[in-house]
């Protein structure tokens, strides 16, 4: 674009809530303009103003399509600075008015809990008391609401009504923010209806378009129809499809006024590896909701059902000739609940028992979760389902006493996906409406305590039977089960069996006084800290992403070093740099019992030190440039910092500037990331690396060897694989975003196969790793196979006879040699490559460097049966010994303590 043919002006209006407002134009053209906007020289972000603006028009700018509404990123903003709007395609400036960029300090926050009809409840948080605020509800960037608050507390809970124009029946973000203030509070993701009625007034239009997605357990049916679909396709499914269809017609329906009850059947197992447990007492329509919702649930486990009937007299007394393969436990006599439950134990076959409410419905995955945990660690005895509430908010995430012995359901009505009520963690107790137990401790702690009969508690003194026994008590988020909570025995606590939760609310706390008298006192502030039980310390783990460990070497290391943490009985809290929910990636960390942080209910990463940093023992910051953002924040607030370095990248870069000659632009970069990440190495009270090479390098130029150590590497034990003759070619794994990577291959394709061709047609290369751009994929050719990403390393490791790493830059150790290692497959190896790993050669691996060397190491080791399989024996007798788990675990115990962070775990 010629600037003397231009015209470009503009306005700035507002910065609120993350999105910037005002209008661009060149007022030689009717067109729309592409624009790019600015903060003291860093791009913010972008968009086209086209939107109608009638004040434009009226204004006789040209038709007045030139507004704009544009998210941007807040976290690059700085304070006492200006924005700029540049056309993005000539990078010219636009003549605008001055605009000042409004910060809100980071010490506000907020939880956006559930929507209840077009309720939005929410709260809104700070250090210091709130007074008076304007705050601005945003619906997907677009701000539809304000409202004021105003409080000397610090905190406040409260809601706004919603408009009717965004309630359409989808998923929207609803956001938190102050009116004028660039950064958002808070918020999440709901599913706004536009039917407000209540469910049992519409059941009877449940068949019409439009009214079975209603209610907020759709989504958790649609997904089982998905997964038992799948099943049947496939064949191995043993429901019957026609049960399936009649258990998905039952949720659906609802149980309110059912009086019809058509039959279904279960599945039958000869040895069923959980019995799930349902006591009733008439309520049918209750209890045939809940097994239907059973069978509709999609898990891998096998499983039995047994009705607990304590002697009702509506269709309970007749359900099994309703539920095939239902089992039945029918009281003699009215037992009440606790006896009631005691007894159809009896007739459990399984390993576990699964206590399961007669009013829920249950999801999918619920009990492979459940038992998962189990057997996971042997020290578990007793796990519990996250429990919602019917309108899709949090009822229970596991449950705390207090030291005066007051139970209270953690996050209740909080949002279901709120990262602090998301992983797996000890807690004081799980509710009775879904908790799982192994009949083995079962049996040892002598069922539920008959000092509580009828009911009531016995849940709650359960856990704490279990855990004077030496077990675990584990709350499993991702074992969800909805609870119509007082459909049981109501809610008034004077009247019928739930009076008697008064009456063993005395006994509870008589018998286990001593057990929960340090727990502390009761408040929503202690519960962040109390919620979690039998925590040492508490680690804040930093990285730049969220571990893929099926992508990336880097990323398998973090996993097993956050293990470890895990194992000295640290929390852990993870909180990847861009806050991104990174789907089954995040949840892996999740299950393993990490907390995870992510947007949008943490805003950035200063928001993130701001709410979290204080309860923190330590800051583990993976690599330089992510450490160094946010060092002085954490240093000012007193926190030992322990910083892995990943590699060292001014080394990395320096090889790669002096790998064919000296290329001084490279160089210059190399000497600049030297002087950043040295800055950090001397601010941190930890250094680790991969390799002694590395460790050498800082030394020399920080002078302080005390508070360098070397990063333990933990090799999980691998299955046998085939033998020498049944394996065929040789194999390279490595991300292709990283440029090691890259070069090596490269090296590979042009320069060793070419010549090892000649010699040996017959061995053909394989190169598996993810990111793989096309251009790579020009390199196959008869004795090349660019594979790809590879879904198990087994693919990689078991089918190939020689790994071959020709890596000619790098630094750090090399996750794909040392996995190559743990699998037994013998290795032909740079220097670089080798580097860290222990690997000497002509003992356990093959050195080369230049081409001819390659091919003459490849078609060694590749013919040599003897010396195949020395390397793999001298392979693997250097796993056990430097890169078990019980090592890895002492070596990091050791840097912890070097830092004052100590840990008794053995």
């Amino acid at each position: 674009m010629d600037a003397s043919s231009t015209k470009l002006v503009g306005g700035i209006d507002a910065l609120s809530g993350g999105i910037l407002s005002g209008w661009a134009a060149d007022l030689n053209s009717e067109k729309s303009i592409s624009i790019a906007i600015y903060c003291n020289n860093k791009l913010v972000g972008s968009g086209v103003a086209e939107t109608l603006r009638p004040d434009l028009k009226q204004a006789n700018i040209n038709a007045g399509l030139h507004g704009f509404k544009l998210e941007i990123d807040t976290t690059a903003l700085e304070d006492n600075s200006t924005l700029e709007l540049r056309e993005l395609e000539s990078d010219i400036p636009l003549e605008t008015n001055e605009f000042e960029v409004g910060i809100l300090a980071p010490s506000f926050w907020a939880e956006a809990q559930s929507v209840n009809g077009n309720q939005f409840l929410f709260s809104v948080s700070s250090n210091a008391p709130i007074q008076e605020k304007t705050l601005e509800i945003s619906c997907d960037g677009e701000v539809v609401c304000e409202h004021t608050i105003n409080s000397q507390n610090k905190s406040v809970q409260d809601h706004v009504w919603l408009p009717a124009k965004v309630l359409d029946n989808q998923n929207h973000l609803l956001e938190i923010s102050i009116k004028g203030v660039a950064r958002k509070l808070g918020g999440a993701y709901f599913t706004l209806k536009p039917v407000l009625t209540p469910w049992m007034y519409l059941k009877d239009s449940h068949k019409k378009p439009g009214f079975m997605s209603l209610p907020k357990q759709a989504d958790r049916r649609y997904e089982a129809l998905h997964y038992q679909l799948e099943s049947s396709v496939k064949g191995n499914s043993p429901i019957d499809m026609k049960s399936i269809v009649t258990a998905h017609g039952i949720l659906v329906e609802g149980y309110e006024d059912r009086k019809k009850f058509p039959a279904f059947s279960l599945p039958k197992f000869d040895k069923p590896k959980v019995s799930i447990i349902v006591p009733a007492y008439n309520k049918f329509e209750l209890t045939y909701h809940c097994i239907a919702s059973v069978l509709l649930a999609y898990n891998k486990t096998s499983y039995e059902v047994i009705l607990a009937d304590d002697c009702s007299t509506d269709e309970t007394s007749e359900a099994e000739s309703i539920i095939e393969n239902l089992v039945v436990s029918r009281n003699p006599e009215n037992l009440r609940f606790l006896r009631s439950c005691n007894r159809a134990t009896e007739l459990a076959t399984g390993d576990y028992i699964i206590f399961l409410n007669n009013d829920t419905e249950v999801s999918s995955f619920w009990i492979d979760e459940l038992i998962e945990k189990h057997k996971e660690d042997e020290t578990i005895g007793l796990t519990g389902s996250k429990l919602l509430n019917l309108d899709g908010s949090m009822q229970e995430a596991g449950g705390i006493v207090w030291g005066n012995g007051q139970p209270w359901n953690v996050g209740r009505d909080a949002n279901p996906l709120q990262p602090e009520f998301n992983y797996a963690r000890e807690v004081d107790y799980v509710s009775g409406a879904a908790m799982c137990i192994s009949k083995s401790v079962w049996e040892e702690v002598g069922y539920f305590s008959e000092e509580l009969v009828p009911c009531y508690y016995e849940d709650t003194d359960l856990a704490f039977k279990v855990r004077d026994a030496g077990y675990k008590t584990v709350y499993v988020p991702t074992s969800e089960v909805v609870h119509f909570e007082g459909q049981s025995h109501g809610t008034d606590v004077t009247k019928g069996l739930k009076r008697y939760q008064v009456v063993n609310e005395k006994t509870f706390r008589n018998k286990w006084f001593k057990a929960f008298k340090h727990n502390g006192k009761a408040s929503l502030e202690n519960l962040k800290i109390e919620k979690d039980r039998n925590i040492d310390q508490r680690i804040l783990v930093i990285d730049y992403a969220s571990p893929q460990p099926n992508k990336d070497a880097g990323s398998y290391a973090a996993i097993q070093e956050i293990k470890l943490m895990l194992s000295l009985g640290f929390k852990v809290t993870f909180v990847p740099e861009n806050l991104a929910h990174f789907g089954k990636y995040t949840s892996a960390l999740q299950k393993m019992g990490v907390e995870v942080l992510y947007a949008p209910f943490y805003t950035s990463m200063d928001d993130v030190l701001a709410r979290r940093l204080d309860e923190m023992d330590a800051v583990y910051i993976t690599r330089y440039y992510v450490a160094e953002a946010y060092l002085q924040t954490i240093k000012a607030k007193g926190k030992k910092v322990i910083f892995n370095n990943a590699d060292l990248h001014f080394l990395r870069e320096m090889r790669a500037a002096l790998q064919n000659g000296k290329d001084d632009e490279k160089l210059t970069n190399a000497l600049e990331t030297r002087v950043r990440e040295l800055r950090v190495c001397n601010s941190v009270d930890a250094i680790l690396t991969y390799n002694a090479t590395e460790h050498a390098v800082i030394t020399s130029h920080i002078l302080d060897a005390e508070k360098l150590h070397i990063t333990p590497w933990v090799l999980e034990e691998k299955q046998p694989g085939p033998s020498f003759d049944e394996r065929e070619g040789i194999v390279f794994l490595g991300g292709f975003n990283h440029t090691p990577n890259v070069e090596c291959v490269e090296f590979l394709a042009k320069d060793i196969m070419p010549l090892l061709a000649k010699q040996r047609p017959d061995i053909t290369l394989y190169v598996y790793g993810s990111n793989m751009p096309d251009e790579m994929k020009e390199f196959e050719c008869d004795n090349i196979k660019m594979v790809g990403f590879a879904e198990h390393l087994d693919d990689v490791f078991h089918n190939h006879r020689v790994f071959v790493a020709p890596l000619l830059s790098g630094a750090g150790i090399k996750g794909k040699v040392l996995e190559s290692m743990a699998y037994g497959l013998p290795t032909v190896l740079t220097d670089v490559a080798a580097e860290g790993t222990g690997l000497t050669h002509g003992i356990s691996t093959l050195i080369a460097e230049k081409t001819e060397e390659w091919v003459d190491a490849i078609v060694q080791l590749y013919d040599d049966k003897v010396l195949w399989h020395k390397f793999a024996e001298n392979q693997l007798t250097l796993v056990e010994s430097n890169f078990s788990f019980s090592k890895g675990r002492d070596s990091l115990r050791a840097i912890f303590s070097s830092v004052g962070i100590y840990s008794d775990r053995y």
